[in-house]
C-alpha cells in the first residue's frame, strides 16, 4: 500500500526538496495540458467579458515603432493593446482639448 502524500504545508525542509527535486533541473519541461472544456467555457466567458465596450481598428504605424511597443509589452507582461490604450491616455492627458 502506498503512503498518503502530506501537504506542502507538512513536510520537513528535507521531504520538501526530494519532492521538488525535479524543477530544480535547467531542462524540465512540463507535460502540455490539455484544457478541459469547462476551462474553455470559462476562458471565452472571460474574453467576451473583457470585448465589451472594446473596438478592433486598422493601423498604419512604423515598423521599428511597432517592434519597440511590441518588446515593451512582453517585457512589462501587458498587451500591445494596453500598450497603445495606456500611451493614448497619457498624451490626452497632457495635451489641452
Amino acid at each position: 500500500m502506498m503512503k498518503p502524500k502530506k501537504k506542502w504545508s507538512q513536510m520537513t525542509a528535507e521531504e520538501l526538496a526530494a519532492a521538488t527535486r525535479e524543477f530544480d533541473r535547467p531542462d524540465y519541461e512540463p507535460a502540455a495540458q490539455k484544457p478541459t472544456q469547462r476551462e474553455m467555457a470559462q476562458l471565452h466567458r472571460v474574453q467576451r467579458r473583457s470585448m465589451t465596450n472594446r473596438f478592433r481598428i486598422a493601423l498604419s504605424l512604423e515598423k521599428n515603432l511597432v517592434e519597440a511597443a511590441d518588446n515593451y509589452a512582453a517585457a512589462h507582461g501587458v498587451s500591445f493593446s494596453e500598450v497603445v490604450s495606456d500611451a493614448l491616455r497619457l498624451l490626452m492627458a497632457k495635451k489641452p482639448a
